[in-house]
Protein backbone atom coordinates (compact mmCIF):
# COMPACT_ATOMS: atom_id res chain seq x y z
CA UNK A 1 0.00 0.00 0.00
CA UNK A 2 3.01 2.38 0.73
CA UNK A 3 4.26 1.80 -2.60
CA UNK A 4 1.00 3.29 -4.20
CA UNK A 5 0.83 6.56 -2.29
CA UNK A 6 4.55 6.95 -3.00
CA UNK A 7 4.14 6.37 -6.49
CA UNK A 8 0.98 8.22 -6.61
CA UNK A 9 3.07 11.36 -4.97
CA UNK A 10 5.97 10.97 -7.44
CA UNK A 11 3.18 11.09 -10.55
CA UNK A 12 2.51 14.25 -9.06
CA UNK A 13 5.93 15.84 -8.35
CA UNK A 14 7.15 14.72 -12.05
CA UNK A 15 3.79 16.36 -13.19
CA UNK A 16 4.26 19.47 -11.24
CA UNK A 17 8.11 19.70 -13.31
CA UNK A 18 6.59 19.07 -16.19
CA UNK A 19 3.53 21.47 -16.66
CA UNK A 20 5.88 24.01 -15.19
CA UNK A 21 8.46 23.55 -17.83
CA UNK A 22 6.17 22.74 -20.94
CA UNK A 23 2.98 23.55 -20.33
CA UNK A 24 -0.24 21.30 -20.14
CA UNK A 25 -0.73 20.58 -23.51
CA UNK A 26 2.30 20.15 -24.66
CA UNK A 27 3.14 17.15 -21.54
CA UNK A 28 1.58 13.56 -22.35
CA UNK A 29 0.72 10.66 -20.09
CA UNK A 30 3.73 8.97 -21.36
CA UNK A 31 5.75 11.88 -20.29
CA UNK A 32 5.19 11.58 -17.44
CA UNK A 33 4.98 7.63 -16.57
CA UNK A 34 9.17 7.36 -18.51
CA UNK A 35 9.92 9.94 -15.81
CA UNK A 36 8.16 8.44 -13.05
CA UNK A 37 9.31 4.93 -14.19
CA UNK A 38 6.55 3.34 -14.80
CA UNK A 39 4.90 2.53 -18.19
CA UNK A 40 1.63 5.10 -19.15
CA UNK A 41 -1.36 2.78 -18.58
CA UNK A 42 0.30 2.88 -14.84
CA UNK A 43 -0.49 6.24 -14.76
CA UNK A 44 -4.32 5.38 -14.66
CA UNK A 45 -4.27 2.89 -12.08
CA UNK A 46 -3.82 6.21 -9.59
CA UNK A 47 -5.30 9.34 -11.62
CA UNK A 48 -8.15 9.50 -14.28
CA UNK A 49 -6.42 11.05 -16.96
CA UNK A 50 -3.72 13.90 -17.35
CA UNK A 51 -6.36 17.01 -16.49
CA UNK A 52 -7.06 14.93 -13.07
CA UNK A 53 -3.09 14.83 -12.32
CA UNK A 54 -3.39 18.62 -13.19
CA UNK A 55 -6.17 19.63 -10.80
CA UNK A 56 -4.35 17.54 -7.97
CA UNK A 57 -1.54 19.30 -8.98
CA UNK A 58 -3.08 22.90 -8.73
CA UNK A 59 -4.81 21.82 -5.37
CA UNK A 60 -1.30 20.45 -3.57
CA UNK A 61 0.01 23.67 -4.73
CA UNK A 62 -2.73 26.23 -4.41
CA UNK A 63 -4.79 24.65 -1.26
CA UNK A 64 -2.34 25.19 1.74
CA UNK A 65 -1.99 28.99 0.35
CA UNK A 66 -5.59 29.85 0.22
CA UNK A 67 -6.37 28.30 4.02
CA UNK A 68 -3.63 30.52 5.09
CA UNK A 69 -4.85 33.49 3.78
CA UNK A 70 -8.47 32.72 4.07
CA UNK A 71 -7.61 32.89 7.90
CA UNK A 72 -5.81 35.98 7.63
CA UNK A 73 -8.12 39.41 8.36
CA UNK A 74 -9.38 41.33 4.96
CA UNK A 75 -8.64 44.76 4.85
CA UNK A 76 -8.83 46.24 8.21
CA UNK A 77 -5.49 48.02 7.71
CA UNK A 78 -3.00 48.28 5.03
CA UNK A 79 -1.03 46.32 7.52
CA UNK A 80 -3.33 43.74 6.59
CA UNK A 81 -3.39 44.27 2.74
CA UNK A 82 0.75 44.08 3.46
CA UNK A 83 0.53 40.44 5.35
CA UNK A 84 -1.37 39.12 2.64
CA UNK A 85 1.02 40.15 -0.01
CA UNK A 86 4.15 39.29 1.79
CA UNK A 87 2.01 35.47 2.47
CA UNK A 88 1.25 35.32 -1.22
CA UNK A 89 4.76 36.03 -1.99
CA UNK A 90 6.65 34.08 0.23
CA UNK A 91 4.28 31.01 -0.94
CA UNK A 92 4.82 31.72 -4.55
CA UNK A 93 9.20 31.93 -3.69
CA UNK A 94 9.14 29.04 -2.13
CA UNK A 95 7.29 27.37 -4.81
CA UNK A 96 8.18 28.99 -8.24
CA UNK A 97 6.20 26.61 -10.50
CA UNK A 98 2.48 27.86 -9.44
CA UNK A 99 3.68 31.05 -11.42
CA UNK A 100 4.66 28.85 -14.40
CA UNK A 101 1.97 26.70 -14.04
CA UNK A 102 -0.15 30.02 -13.76
CA UNK A 103 1.90 31.75 -16.94
CA UNK A 104 1.15 28.47 -19.23
CA UNK A 105 -2.66 28.26 -18.60
CA UNK A 106 -3.04 32.43 -19.24
CA UNK A 107 -0.73 32.06 -22.59
CA UNK A 108 -3.05 28.83 -23.38
CA UNK A 109 -6.26 30.43 -22.18
CA UNK A 110 -7.60 26.73 -22.08
CA UNK A 111 -9.37 24.41 -19.61
CA UNK A 112 -6.41 24.78 -17.19
CA UNK A 113 -7.22 29.02 -17.45
CA UNK A 114 -10.41 28.00 -16.34
CA UNK A 115 -9.91 25.70 -13.43
CA UNK A 116 -7.21 28.37 -12.24
CA UNK A 117 -9.70 30.91 -12.49
CA UNK A 118 -12.61 29.08 -11.11
CA UNK A 119 -11.29 26.91 -8.73
CA UNK A 120 -9.09 28.96 -6.96
CA UNK A 121 -8.70 32.55 -7.98
CA UNK A 122 -12.36 33.69 -7.83
CA UNK A 123 -12.90 32.09 -4.31
CA UNK A 124 -9.61 33.23 -3.63
CA UNK A 125 -10.02 37.33 -4.28
CA UNK A 126 -13.39 37.03 -3.92
CA UNK A 127 -13.47 38.93 -0.78
CA UNK A 128 -11.36 41.59 -2.73
CA UNK A 129 -14.39 42.27 -5.39
CA UNK A 130 -17.15 42.46 -2.17
CA UNK A 131 -15.08 45.00 -0.39
CA UNK A 132 -14.28 47.41 -2.93
CA UNK A 133 -17.75 47.70 -3.61
CA UNK A 134 -18.36 48.23 0.37
CA UNK A 135 -16.14 50.27 1.75
CA UNK A 136 -14.49 53.62 1.57
CA UNK A 137 -11.03 52.03 2.34
CA UNK A 138 -8.70 53.24 -0.41
CA UNK A 139 -5.97 50.29 0.05
CA UNK A 140 -8.91 47.94 -1.13
CA UNK A 141 -9.44 48.30 -4.90
CA UNK A 142 -9.50 45.67 -7.62
CA UNK A 143 -6.97 47.32 -9.55
CA UNK A 144 -4.52 46.86 -6.70
CA UNK A 145 -4.97 43.81 -6.28
CA UNK A 146 -4.46 43.20 -10.21
CA UNK A 147 -0.56 45.17 -9.88
CA UNK A 148 0.42 43.63 -6.66
CA UNK A 149 -0.37 40.31 -8.15
CA UNK A 150 1.03 40.93 -11.41
CA UNK A 151 4.43 42.23 -9.38
CA UNK A 152 4.37 39.19 -7.80
CA UNK A 153 3.35 36.58 -10.58
CA UNK A 154 5.99 38.66 -12.53
CA UNK A 155 9.05 38.71 -10.31
CA UNK A 156 8.73 34.65 -9.25
CA UNK A 157 8.53 33.76 -13.57
CA UNK A 158 11.40 36.19 -14.27
CA UNK A 159 13.61 34.61 -11.64
CA UNK A 160 15.67 32.74 -14.08
CA UNK A 161 16.40 35.20 -16.10
CA UNK A 162 17.18 38.05 -13.49
CA UNK A 163 19.98 35.20 -11.92
CA UNK A 164 21.50 35.01 -15.74
CA UNK A 165 21.35 38.48 -15.98
CA UNK A 166 22.62 39.76 -12.31
CA UNK A 167 24.14 36.45 -11.26
CA UNK A 168 22.31 36.25 -7.97
CA UNK A 169 19.27 34.43 -6.83
CA UNK A 170 16.45 36.26 -6.88
CA UNK A 171 14.51 33.98 -4.87
CA UNK A 172 17.17 33.63 -1.67
CA UNK A 173 15.94 35.10 1.73
CA UNK A 174 17.66 38.06 1.20
CA UNK A 175 16.68 39.16 -2.17
CA UNK A 176 12.76 38.06 -1.24
CA UNK A 177 13.03 40.09 2.27
CA UNK A 178 14.19 43.42 -0.58
CA UNK A 179 11.35 42.82 -2.65
CA UNK A 180 8.76 42.54 -0.01
CA UNK A 181 10.60 46.05 1.64
CA UNK A 182 9.23 47.33 -2.05
CA UNK A 183 5.98 45.46 -2.30
CA UNK A 184 5.70 47.23 1.80
CA UNK A 185 6.16 50.53 0.67
CA UNK A 186 4.10 50.58 -2.47
CA UNK A 187 1.23 49.10 -0.23
CA UNK A 188 1.85 52.23 1.72
CA UNK A 189 1.31 54.49 -1.02
CA UNK A 190 -1.56 52.71 -1.96
CA UNK A 191 -3.18 53.68 1.32
CA UNK A 192 -2.12 57.19 1.05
Amino acid sequence: MGRTTDTRDRILDIAEDLFARYGFAATSITDIAEVVGIRGPGVYKHYRNKLHIYECVLARLFDPLHDVVKAMSHGESPDDMFRQVATIFGSHAQHPNMAKLIQHATLANDETLSILAEKWYKPFFGYISELAETTDKSWINIPSVMTFHSMILGYITLAPLHKKIFDVDPLSAELVNTQLDIHKTLVSFVSD
